[in-house]
């Protein structure tokens, strides 16, 4: 059998494999069609593993730049992750996980998101990491929110003469995906994590004053598919208080009994105006997984945010020496991704050792980018 890099002529098997593996309705659009990222030609990232002609195992891999107040992330994405029932139990997907993480080593990529859990990713040193909250808004909540909001907010769909504006509200956030406009719209149309939840996203932007001060992606249930989820929240940015009038607005406009939003912890402006409102509120990790594939590196890159000589990597996957309230600790992978990124972090949490800098945050990883 033949493991490597994928050319472009292997990618629409590629494509059927993930069909077959994925779909669950044959109304649901073929993984082609939700993961341009992964599928379209292009200088490609992800591997597979071939018998003959026959492409058998693959694994979609993905580089992205997030920008994180002011400091710039370089991470690969795991998704579409699949081997044909034929070929099972021979271990195809570990193999191509280690190409993965060596070609991240590389490709000068300290951090690779997962979507997903499995023992898989678990055994290989993926984590659980960061922290959101995941709000559940019934039609009490859709009330309340609309009540409280300024009546001069304009909730409509979204036509393509706004791309650049939620464009520029979305590159704004603390935490983003590096995109240009052309790259966002590609996403849009895509409807990739809605998809997979077989629900229909909804574009929706709130003016105020003839400008764009929001934007929502939202899914909801259809007539064209199943749902297995109720409607979700993909992706938001701009003002909270317009954002919060989308919400309801959408709720009302598709007579949604139910709306679950899952907002990254730094996202607490919109956060506590559902939860004045009265929505249910649940604190969860962030989607998936991360492996970190080099802690020093990852350090280097988060240089802007961290102080002088608050961490120090001794090697690539540590130990890390945290200095906070004149003491040292000895840290390992998993105990620098909570340091880093979760604001509840034991590590902060200390009252003997106050935190020397703020947590840093990271995106919500089911949104636009879900890969």
């Amino acid at each position: 059998m033949n493991i490597g890099l994928l050319n472009k002529e292997q990618l629409q098997q590629a494509v059927e494999l993930s069909d077959r593996i994925f779909l669950k309705q044959p109304e649901q659009p073929s993984m082609g069609v939700s993961f341009p990222l992964i599928f379209r030609p292009g200088i490609n990232h992800s591997y597979g593993v071939s018998d003959g002609d026959k492409l058998v195992s693959f694994m979609g891999f993905v580089p992205f730049t997030m920008n994180v107040r002011g400091a710039s992330l370089r991470v690969y994405s795991i998704g579409s992750v699949c081997t044909d029932t034929a070929y099972r139990g021979q271990r195809l997907a570990g193999t191509l996980l280690d190409l993965c993480m060596k070609h991240a080593e590389a490709a000068g990529a300290p951090l690779i998101f997962i979507s997903g859990a499995r023992s898989l990713y678990t055994r290989a040193g993926a984590r659980h990491f960061g922290r959101a909250v995941k709000y559940r808004l019934g039609d009490a909540v859709a009330d309340a929110l609309e009540a409280r909001s300024a009546q001069d907010i304009h909730v409509r769909p979204m036509v393509p003469e706004d791309l650049l504006a939620v464009h520029d509200l979305l590159t704004a956030r603390e935490a983003a995906y590096a995109l240009t406009p052309t790259e966002l719209g590609r996403l849009l149309e895509a409807s990739a994590y809605a998809n997979v939840l077989r629900l229909e996203q909804q574009l929706l932007v709130a003016e105020k004053n003839g400008r764009v001060t929001a934007f929502a992606a939202i899914g909801v249930p259809g007539e064209r598919m199943t749902a297995s989820r109720p409607a979700t929240l993909v992706e938001w940015a701009g003002e909270a208080e317009a954002a919060s009038r989308l919400l309801a607005a959408c709720m009302r406009g598709f007579q949604l009994p139910e709306l679950v939003a899952t907002l990254a912890w730094q996202d607490d402006s919109l956060g506590a105006l559902l939860q004045a409102a009265g929505a249910e509120a649940e604190t969860v990790p962030n989607d998936g997984t991360v492996y970190l594939a080099d802690g020093r590196e990852l350090l280097r890159q988060l240089r802007p945010l961290l102080p002088p000589g608050a961490l120090i990597a001794e090697g690539q996957h540590g130990p890390y020496r945290y200095r906070a309230g004149g003491k040292t600790i000895e840290l390992d992978d998993e105990g620098l991704l909570s340091l880093l990124f979760d604001p509840a972090s034991p590590y902060r949490l200390s009252a003997e050792h106050p935190p020397a800098f703020s947590p840093i945050p990271l995106p919500y990883l089911s949104g636009l980018n879900y890969i």
